[in-house]
């Protein structure tokens, strides 16, 4: 049996390049490792520990954590008279693995981030390390913000206008369960990444791609490019949707120029 490398042993050392592939074997195998588990807790484990007695005992009661994940989010984001249909028959257990897949993720991200940076650390300088640490951190920290607020703010008040055409149009709310939840998922994540642009921007200031007064002196420009974009990607017809997606953003810009008035490199 191969024995496997440990810290200690791959870091600071050059290595030749089957050395690296053999390294990065073992990261990947580490991270699928990672995966498999964290899927087969999302899938498996209930959300009551009291359910898995049940179950053993032979219950009906049992409901695995991703399941209860669900049933909040549409508590959160429908009235109770809504109805979820399973559209097709494959759909429901299609939409319980991807789901399951997307909270592996999640849940092992610090798995994932961890093995990237220790595969690629002992080619950077120091300096770089501890840039490339802030970069983890602030595009993290971003991404979480940005999915907070759209799964508290802006997906509440979309699905609420959404519905309000419905009863205009005098239609039942019944829906895909499907669309729903990759709607919400797509919001999510969407809003997310929107939120992380600003860390792009002073990365690029950083760097002298951009500079601060390219930003300050087009920003008019990209504050409507901002909007036009988000009236797109927004599912709700109204403008509210698209306020308050663009808002943050017009906020975090003007952050971007203050943060990236510190970084600039003096000329």
């Amino acid at each position: 049996m191969t024995e496997e490398p440990n810290e200690e042993e791959l870091e600071d050392v050059e290595m030749p390049f089957w050395d690296h592939v053999k390294e990065l074997g073992y990261r990947i195998k580490r991270i699928a490792i990672a995966l498999i588990v964290a899927v087969l807790v999302m899938m498996i484990v209930p959300a009551r520990p009291s359910d898995l007695w049940d179950a053993l005992m032979g219950g009906l009661e049992y409901k695995p954590l991703i399941a209860a994940i669900l049933d909040k989010m549409k508590e959160d984001m429908l009235p109770p008279d809504t109805i979820l249909i399973g559209g097709t028959i494959e759909d429901p257990i299609t939409l319980y693995f991807e789901i399951s897949m997307v909270f592996a993720l999640i849940i092992a991200s610090p798995v994932i981030a961890y093995e990237i940076y220790a595969f690629i650390a002992p080619g950077l300088y120091s300096h770089e390390k501890r840039f490339l640490k802030r970069f983890v951190f602030g595009f993290t920290v971003m991404f979480i913000i940005g999915v907070v607020y759209s799964y508290y703010f802006i997906m509440p008040i979309t699905f609420r206008i959404l519905l309000l055409f419905t009863d205009i149009i005098g239609a039942e709310k019944i829906f895909s369960v499907r669309n729903f939840y990759n709607m919400i998922f797509l919001g999510l994540v969407s809003v997310g990444l929107f939120f992380t642009l600003p860390v792009f921007l002073v990365l690029a200031i950083k760097f002298g791609i951009l500079d601060t007064d390219t930003l300050i002196n087009y920003k008019r420009y990209i504050y409507v490019a901002v909007i036009a974009v988000t009236a797109i990607l927004t599912p709700d017809p109204t403008p509210v949707t698209m306020l308050l997606l663009s808002m943050p953003f017009i906020l975090l810009y003007e952050l971007s120029i203050f943060l990236g008035k510190r970084v600039e490199p003096l000329e």
